[in-house]
């Protein structure tokens, strides 16, 4: 299927991931819900943006909770680790995938193709 005009879907995505980094968890499950119900009638570019999306949330969600199962089994959140472990995370991992999440967002908006730095590899 070509891209048209009404195809959205990888806009959203993006738009999705974007949201993801910033309140993890809400569009994490949003992002499923639109892989589950949106992506057979997608574009294959808006496939492609739909299966990055979903990769690289599922990645920053994930470093997100082994962080947070990590404080609360060992010192809890009042703590040296808490802070540096969540300082580093905040400071380091979500400004380089929000980054790279603006530039697929601008090309998902402009119908083309974007590949993810480190991820879009592993996508095939």
């Amino acid at each position: 299927m070509e891209q048209t005009e009404n195809d959205h879907i990888g806009s959203f995505a993006q738009a999705f991931f974007i949201g993801n980094l910033l309140f993890v968890g809400v569009f994490y499950l949003a992002l499923w819900g639109l892989y589950l119900f949106k992506y057979k009638r997608a574009s294959t570019i808006s496939q492609h943006h739909i299966k990055q999306s979903l990769l690289a949330s599922t990645i920053t969600t994930s470093i997100f909770a082994v962080i947070n199962i990590v404080i609360i089994q060992t010192d809890g959140y009042a703590s040296l680790t808490a802070l540096l472990s969540l300082e580093i995370y905040f400071m380091f991992v979500i400004p380089l995938c929000l980054a790279a999440g603006l530039f697929a967002f601008a090309k998902a908006v402009q119908g083309t193709n974007f590949t993810y730095p480190l991820i879009g590899k592993l996508i095939k």
